[in-house]
């Protein structure tokens, strides 16, 4: 807006009075705004209500399918020889493990060499090294240091899974270690030569020990030996995983050890922990709602009686021994609304008739679990109740934003108006004034 200079003329406080009467003017579009920061925080409100339900969505992961109640955990009586870890496939069960041979990875070296010592140089001379099925040759036409040779075979784009590496002896001499990448005996390094080069050219043995320190003769022994349950059994890695469904089994050393293996009721009963306290949190989010931003709104009630209702419907058709949360220990706190679990009563009814606690919570119609998720869903649905509401109140967001700026534009020109009417108020006054100081001089006179 240009400068002005109101009130020159006349003395009058002509700022004061268009700043004053356009703060009266001002009145409608203040309450525009405050219309659109309630309305905003209406909506940031709803955003709290979907972040509780997705939470509370998020809690019944572990409870929404019969899969979730697979939850097993194992034991191992002395760890220094086995451990293992469960999976849903698991099953109950005690099993008695002896370790007689550990899986290792094949390891050769040559015989020791100065530093300075090439091999090779002659038309073909090679060294190839196989693993299963795979190759990769080295070629010695131009004669290489073992240290050549190492980064020659760990550079090889057709490695076949051998790392190579020096072993500095003293006195300048080296050996050449070749060291397969994964254990047992079907990895073993496998050598073979061309040219002048021979299997005695590098001197290649097995460095392997078995438990005693002595070198390994048979390279069958690269594999685990084992038994479970007195079957005994071989493996090219430690880690075993397919000789018990549901079971990953890590050999540790030479020995015996019991493995247990029982239902994880602790998980089970955490996970209905967390179900019930995100339950509980939704409704103390929509209790904080109702008395801030969304006070007396209708989709607050909606979502309770909806909560409320898959809570308090039985299911149908379950044959088991329990067909209510309450008869698992999760109950309704009279006084606070709140659900409460009775931590022995649920693990009591575990131990009584798992397969009907979990049909309970995920029986896939009748389930509280899957009912709950099903209306969780629902509710975080773009078309769902509570979007459906937030789409609402931004499209009011939209039309106040647009009334203020209509208004605005409105204000703007009426102050222009005014400013116009007070400077020539002004340009009045004054022109008055002097007339006036005129006249009373000419009198005086």
């Amino acid at each position: 807006m240009a400068i002005t200079a109101a009130g020159v003329g006349s003395g009058l406080d002509i700022e004061t009075i268009v700043s004053q009467l356009m703060s009266l003017e001002r009145q409608p579009l203040v309450a525009l705004q405050r219309r659109e920061s309630d309305t905003r925080a209406q909506i940031s409100a709803y955003g709290s209500l979907k972040s509780a339900i997705s939470s509370f969505q998020d809690a019944m992961k572990g409870l929404s399918s019969l899969d979730a109640f697979r939850i097993f955990q194992s034991e191992s009586s002395d760890e220094d020889v086995m451990t293992a870890s469960a999976a849903s496939e698991a099953a109950a069960g005690i099993y008695n493990l002896d370790v007689t041979r550990l899986a290792q990875n094949h390891k050769m070296g040559s015989d020791a060499f100065l530093e300075t010592d090439t091999h090779g140089g002659g038309a073909g001379d090679a060294l190839t090294l196989t693993v299963g099925t795979e190759s990769t040759t080295i070629d010695l036409s131009t004669a290489k240091t073992l240290s050549e040779i190492r980064d020659a075979i760990n550079s090889a784009t057709d490695n076949p899974g051998v790392t190579a590496t020096i072993l500095n002896v003293g006195g300048g001499n080296q050996r050449l270690i070749l060291t397969a990448e994964e254990s047992g005996y079907d990895s073993r390094v496998q050598l073979s030569f061309g040219g002048a080069i021979g299997a005695g050219t590098f001197n290649f043995a097995t460095t392997n020990q078995d438990s005693q320190g002595a070198t390994l003769t048979d390279l069958m022994e690269l594999d685990a030996s084992y038994s479970i349950d007195g079957f005994d059994l071989t493996s090219s890695s430690n880690n075993i995983s397919t000789v018990i469904d549901g079971l990953n089994i890590t050999l540790k050393g030479e020995g015996s050890a019991i493995l247990n293996v029982t239902r994880d009721s602790g998980a089970i009963e955490e996970s209905a922990k967390k179900f019930v306290d995100a339950y509980n949190n939704v409704f103390s989010t929509m209790a904080a709602l109702r008395e801030g931003d969304l006070a007396g709104d209708s989709t607050l009630r909606s979502v309770e009686r909806l909560m409320r209702g898959a809570l308090n419907t039985q299911p149908v058709g379950l044959t088991g021994s329990y067909n209510a949360l309450s008869s698992l220990g999760i109950k309704t706190d009279r006084d606070t609304g709140q659900l409460t679990l009775n931590s022995s009563e649920f693990s009591k009814a575990l131990d009584t008739d798992f397969n009907s606690v979990a049909q309970l919570f995920a029986n896939d119609d009748q389930g509280y679990a899957f009912r709950f998720e099903t209306l969780a869903d629902s509710m975080l649905d773009n078309d769902g109740v509570i979007d459906s509401r937030v789409d609402g109140l931004n499209s009011r967001v939209k039309r106040l934003e647009s009334d203020q700026a209509e208004l605005e534009r409105r204000l703007d020109l009426r102050e222009i108006a005014m400013r116009r009417q007070y400077s020539a108020l002004d340009q009045l006054v004054g022109s008055l004034q002097s007339t006036s100081a005129f006249l009373l001089q000419n009198f005086s006179s």
